[in-house]
């Protein structure tokens, strides 16, 4: 761990603490204005370090034994007037140990001991109703008070947020189905901008990521959508769906990216060991910017190649697949100076999700096309790993215990349900076999696995797939569905039939393919792979492709990837800001405040409806841990995030929960309309239920944090 990271985690357990403490802190203030005596005010938990009382001054640790020395007995022992006779405050004021939160002590009142009474006049309990409501919601009013200053000051600042811009649509996702209204051929596309979502301005992408998580199930979402090429508004009515792993329903999109390459230390160690993979990207550093690409410029010519502007990942992806591969330059701004760097390029394969393959399986999808799939290889080989000395770069797996030719997902799988130790693997290093007993490690290797597009060998093919059909997945056959195709057998050929062009790899084997299908898929064309079986005898075998409809789509548009991917650029972003405005920024402020207690009352409600999963809680842990990260992009993002919390605190405080400032507001309901409060034995029973549902979410959050941190 950094010295930064470290700062950042600090950073947020003070500010986490801060949040409690000024929780606390309005607790305390009523309970002073409503005549309560209070004891204590604590700032942290745990021992004392410094300690202020009036009449004592600052003590090391407590006061309480200068107290005792001095007057016989403990402050909290004393009466009103034999406090003022030894010309000592009521309260002791504490630092903690530990800086998370912090807490006041009020005569006839403790958390979780309804029973602690007093008859003093000054007690919680004598005091009147009506203030000890005050005195109770205070620590909330607080906790929304802090929040709306925090807001008010990130947009007198200004926040970058994701901007409402589509940028990948999730192929058979809701998203992907839409269509405009009354346009049965118009799907939204990449760079669509979101103006509305159910009517409310879409300020920000996480506006509608929000959407879609807390849409009632079964209900859609009206989008009003503006496109690049257009000045008409479009309208898509979406239904949310859970997509992806996470469990949320969402529209399965992702918001735009731009072409400048991520900061911060993760992003660092991502770009390094790209860096080891690929010797052409050594220039690239954190925040160079993607100007410009050129495919029709190599370094060996003459002249000034003819350069394609760029200004978001999507038109760079779109000259990847909309030009013939023919060598692919890129021009970079770093800081005052251009780099050009000539990149790799490489088949983007089709995601396949293979039949039997449990969804929370370590790798639930293959790459391929038609389904054939290649070999996975080590791209790298990691540091730490034990099998540094064993495995080399560009290593291609062709077999792991008994498993022949497998494909990476199927790998991935059969490693992680062994148990800790050896394991057997058969690689192809420099073309001759090599047979290696490998050290494996909580279903590891230490190495990073690519597909070994250079090898011209076929992984297990995959003769039935899952594709949506009218809302579910079902098994359907893959152009090799009827053929005796192996694994592990070597291509030599393709083409159209009886028309054969020698391929070499990957690359060459997909462009002959397509080339047979393209301009004659709706006459069901066919293409033709000859290949060399794996068996002794080594057979020539013509593996005929016989795809449907739907399978000849890709041929028509092949796309092509380099080593980069959108993960590794910074998004495309919006500035929310009041321009300088405190009066227009203090209405931000308060909207955003009630729009995160809003959401907050949504979450809890979609929990119960069961379309947010309790996976999907953060306790401490999980804050802290995005909390470190967010503190990375500076002072705005740090305190919008802390603003967040903050209201996350009052509104979970509130809740009609014993124990919890809710439950306690509830009770002073029921003692008002009662003139008396509920039983002992009833308060009691229900601070045990109180804490043991305190204690279960803590567990609960508690697992789902260390989870991800492992995962």
């Amino acid at each position: 761990m950094s010295l930064d990271s470290l700062f950042n985690i600090i950073l947020i357990v003070l500010g986490f603490g801060l949040l409690i403490g000024i929780h606390e802190l309005g607790h305390f203030i009523a309970a002073k204005w409503s005549g309560i005596r209070t004891n204590a005010f604590a700032i942290g938990m745990g021992p004392q370090i410094i300690s202020y009382r009036g009449g004592v001054g600052f003590t090391y640790k407590s006061t309480s034994a200068k107290v005792i020395k001095k007057c016989g007995k403990d402050a909290s022992e004393m009466t009103d007037d034999e406090l003022h006779q030894h010309g000592l405050s009521e309260t002791e004021y504490s630092l903690r140990l530990l800086p998370i939160g912090g807490f006041v002590s009020m005569l006839g009142q403790e958390d979780g001991k309804p029973d602690q009474v007093s008859d003093d006049p000054r007690s919680y309990n004598s005091c009147p109703i009506g203030k000890r409501m005050v005195v109770v919601s205070a620590g909330v009013v607080m906790n929304l008070l802090l929040a709306g200053i925090f807001f008010l000051i990130c947009f007198q600042i200004g926040v970058n947020f994701e901007a409402p811009i589509i940028g990948h649509i999730i192929p058979a996702s809701p998203a992907a189905k839409a269509t405009a209204d009354g346009q049965s051929k118009n799907p939204l596309q990449t760079g669509d901008t979101v103006l509305t979502i159910d009517g409310s301005e879409a300020r920000t992408f996480q506006d509608i990521q929000i959407a879609g998580a807390m849409a009632k199930p079964g209900v859609p979402v009206t989008l009003e959508v503006l496109r690049d090429d257009s000045t008409e508004v479009l309208k898509y009515t979406i239904l949310p769906e859970s997509v992806t792993q996470s469990g949320l329903l969402e529209f399965g999109i992702y918001p735009a990216s731009s072409l400048i390459l991520r900061a911060g230390d993760e992003s660092e160690k991502q770009l390094a060991i790209l860096k080891e993979q690929y010797e052409e990207l050594e220039p690239l550093k954190p925040s160079m910017k993607l100007l410009a690409a050129s495919r029709a410029y190599t370094p060996s010519e003459n002249g000034e190649p003819e350069w394609v502007e760029l200004n978001q990942w999507e038109t760079f992806q779109d000259l990847l697949n909309n030009h013939p591969q023919s060598g692919l330059t890129t021009k970079w701004q770093d800081g005052e100076r251009e780099v050009s760097i000539q990149l790799s390029e490489f088949p983007a394969l089709e995601i396949l999700r293979p039949v039997g393959v449990p969804t929370d399986a370590p790798q639930n999808f293959e790459y391929g096309f038609m389904g054939l799939v290649p070999l996975a290889k080590v791209n790298y080989v990691l540091e730490s790993s034990a099998n540094k000395n064993l495995l080399e770069k560009e290593d291609v797996i062709l077999q792991v215990g008994s498993i022949e030719a497998p494909r990476m997902g199927q790998l991935r799988n059969y490693l992680a349900t062994q148990p800790d130790g050896k394991v057997e693997m058969v690689v192809l290093r420099n073309g001759k076999k090599e047979q290696i007993s490998l050290e494996l490690n909580d279903g590891k290797l230490g190495v990073l696995l690519t597909n070994a597009l250079d090898t011209p060998i076929f992984a297990q093919p995959l003769k039935e797939v899952l594709e949506e059909k009218d809302g579910q997945l079902v098994p359907t056959p893959t152009a090799i569905a009827g053929q005796q195709l192996l694994g592990g057998s070597k291509f030599l050929k393709a083409g159209a039939s009886k028309d054969f062009e020698t391929v070499s790899d990957w690359s060459n084997l997909r462009s002959h393919v397509y080339s047979a299908y393209n301009g004659s898929a709706s006459a069901n064309g066919r293409a033709t792979i000859l290949v060399q079986n794996p068996t002794k005898q080594a057979e020539e075998v013509s593996i005929a492709l016989e795809p449907s409809a739907e399978e000849c789509l890709p041929a028509l548009n092949p796309r092509w990837a380099t080593p980069l991917s959108q993960q590794l650029f910074e998004p495309l972003y919006v500035v929310r800001s009041s321009g300088g405005n405190p009066i227009k920024a203090i209405q931000m402020g308060f909207d955003e405040t009630i729009n995160m207690v809003v959401m907050t009352y949504l979450t809890i409600d979609r929990l119960f409806r069961r379309t947010v999963g309790v996976e999907q809680l953060r306790g401490p842990v999980g804050i802290i841990h995005i909390g470190s990260k967010i503190a990375d992009r500076g002072l705005s993002y740090l305190l919008f995030f802390l603003a967040i919390i903050s209201v996350n605190l009052a509104v979970l405080n509130f809740l009609p929960l014993p124990i919890v400032d809710g439950g306690l507001f509830l009770y002073l309901i029921y003692e008002k309309i009662f003139k008396k409060p509920p039983s002992i034995a009833f308060q009691n029973a229900a601070a045990m239920l109180g804490l043991g549902l305190i204690a279960t979410l803590f567990i609960v959050t508690f697992y789902n944090d260390i989870v991800r941190l492992v995962s």
